[in-house]
C-alpha cells in the first residue's frame, strides 16, 4: 500500500492552493462514506486531484465538525491562567531534562 502512496503523491498535476467549496463537499462525503484513516485512498475515492496529506491536514484542520472555533470562554480563560501559575510556559524542565509534569 504505501508505494501506492508514493505514487499518487508523486503524480504530476495535483492541485496546489486554496480549496473550493466542491472540494470540501466531496472531501466530507468521502469521510463519512469511508470514515478517517488511509489516507494515500481518500483522494481517489473522493475524486479529488490532491495529494493524501493535503486532504488529511484539510480534514484535521479545519472540516471536522468537532472543531470549536471562536473565543475562548470565560471558564476556559480562567483554566488557562490557573495551569500557566501552576506549570509555567514548562520550559524550564525540558532544559534541566527534568520530566514536564503531567496534567
Amino acid at each position: 500500500m504505501t508505494r501506492t502512496c508514493e505514487v499518487m503523491d508523486g503524480f504530476l498535476g495535483l492541485r496546489k492552493g486554496a480549496w473550493t467549496k466542491e472540494e470540501d463537499i466531496l472531501l466530507r462525503k468521502c469521510i463519512e462514506r469511508y470514515g478517517e484513516g488511509k489516507w494515500c485512498l481518500v483522494p481517489l475515492r473522493a475524486g479529488l486531484n490532491r495529494c493524501r496529506k493535503s486532504c488529511r491536514l484539510r480534514w484535521l484542520n479545519y472540516l471536522r465538525s468537532d472543531i470549536k472555533r471562536g473565543k475562548f470562554t470565560l471558564d476556559e480563560v480562567d483554566l488557562i491562567i490557573r495551569l500557566h501559575k501552576l506549570l509555567g510556559n514548562r520550559a524550564g524542565c525540558r532544559r534541566s531534562g527534568e520530566p514536564c509534569p503531567q496534567l
